[in-house]
């Protein structure tokens, strides 16, 4: 009998050949990371030790947000810290591809069902190092995310698995698509914007932007996506994809 092939190994082995995720950037991309990362942490006092929930959104799809979301997580932990990065984008979830996990049962099972926190983390850790940190995926795709977002049982989730982390990275959908992101952001400590560059219109972006000013929403910065190397931006980090 033939070997069985394992597909979550398979579609791992397809994101690392890509060079889109962690250990497996290009030295560019994982400097740009640790910039980020410096300019993440710098933006919360020394002091405070309280776990620090992150989200990650875009103006509109396809600028990077879940790459950039999944690399901060692996750059946070390098630093020796306790990660989750949680894919809050239950629509289109697509940190579990780029990892080669299990979509279910994730974030929405949590959030629709009595499923127990611990069933649903999984756990990466780096082939070359022990670096490691912990995602809970999206689940299956539910057609009322933004009121299981915006629920009480979202607010005791994020309560209870900030008691285990010092930091939630949440992957968030674009703001001009749905109402999704803008909902979480009030949950959150702060917000980063991804936009791609030579992509979003600069309409679209400015709309994202006044909607999260619009409800007060602590934006710590933006991620030029796709720059090229070289380029002197500030977030810039190569188009290795």
């Amino acid at each position: 009998m033939g070997e069985t092939k394992n597909p979550n190994t398979d579609n791992l082995k397809k994101a690392e050949s890509r060079g889109q995720i962690c250990e497996n950037l290009s030295f560019a991309a994982k400097e740009a990371f640790k910039r980020l990362r410096a300019n993440v942490t710098m933006a919360f006092p020394e002091n405070e030790l309280e776990c620090k929930i992150i989200g990650v959104t875009s103006a509109q799809p396809s600028e990077g947000k879940s790459t950039v979301s999944l690399n901060l997580s692996f750059s946070l932990a390098e630093l020796g810290k306790k990660v989750l990065l949680l894919d809050a984008d239950m629509r289109r979830p697509s940190i579990h591809v780029k990892v080669g996990i299990n979509k279910t049962p994730g974030l929405s099972n949590l959030l629709r069902t009595s499923n127990a926190i611990a069933a649903t983390i999984r756990n990466y850790k780096s082939t070359k190092n022990n670096t490691a940190f912990d995602i809970i995926p999206g689940g299956d795709v539910v057609q009322n995310p933004s009121e299981l977002l915006g629920s009480k049982r979202m607010d005791t989730l994020l309560h209870a698995l900030a008691s285990a982390y010092d930091y939630i990275i949440i992957d968030l959908p674009p703001v001009g698509a749905v109402i999704d992101a803008v909902t979480v952001s009030k949950k959150t400590d702060g917000m980063l914007v991804v936009i791609r560059e030579n992509n979003c219109p600069r309409g679209v972006f400015s709309d994202c932007i006044d909607q999260l000013k619009r409800t007060d929403i602590n934006i710590l910065g933006f991620v030029v996506n796709g720059a090229l190397e070289g380029a002197g931006k500030k977030y810039q980090y190569s188009n290795y994809y």
